[in-house]
């Protein structure tokens, strides 16, 4: 093969590369990541409490549980109903972050921020291992473009002792 053509092979192999690059960020891939623990232990009748970790790429924020703008969509993690009730998800306190875009500063979580879901178990609640389903729907911009909302698969193992 010429010389030539290695070249213009190489170039359309790099086009592809970074194509498949962007289609992969333009739909929200790997822009989110929700890191969950992994022994979560809890007892009929009791409450308890379950972290999770939202890491969000450098570069990329997700807006707010409580946007400053109506139109902004929120974060929000909701829960399936299962031996283990919901009972509300606690979010950190927000950035406030002026971006050339907005009038007005947004609030946005970026980096690493944790959440809290909190349950109650069922008095009556079969002992042995479970799994929490729940679903997180962000949107995740950059100071220049915002990405699609996207919705997470969540999944916590549990353990009713």
């Amino acid at each position: 093969m010429s010389l030539k053509k290695r070249s213009s092979l190489f170039c359309s192999l790099l086009l592809l590369v970074a194509l498949r690059s962007q289609a992969q960020l333009a739909s929200g891939a790997h822009v989110v990541a929700v890191e969950t623990p992994q022994n979560v232990k809890v007892k009929p009748g009791a409450g308890v409490e379950v972290p999770l970790r939202l890491i969000i790429r450098g570069g990329y924020h997700i807006n707010s549980n409580a946007p400053a703008e109506d139109y902004l969509i929120p974060t929000a993690l909701t829960w399936e109903s299962s031996a283990l009730t919901p009972k509300g998800v606690t979010f950190p306190k927000a950035e406030s972050v002026k971006y050339e875009f907005a009038e007005k500063p947004l609030l946005v979580f970026s980096s690493l921020v944790t959440v809290v879901a909190r349950f109650s178990v069922a008095a009556d609640a079969a002992r042995g291992p479970l799994t929490l389903s729940g679903k997180l729907r962000y949107q995740a911009c950059t100071d220049k473009m915002c990405l699609a909302p996207r919705t997470l698969a969540v999944s916590v193992p549990v353990t009713v002792e």
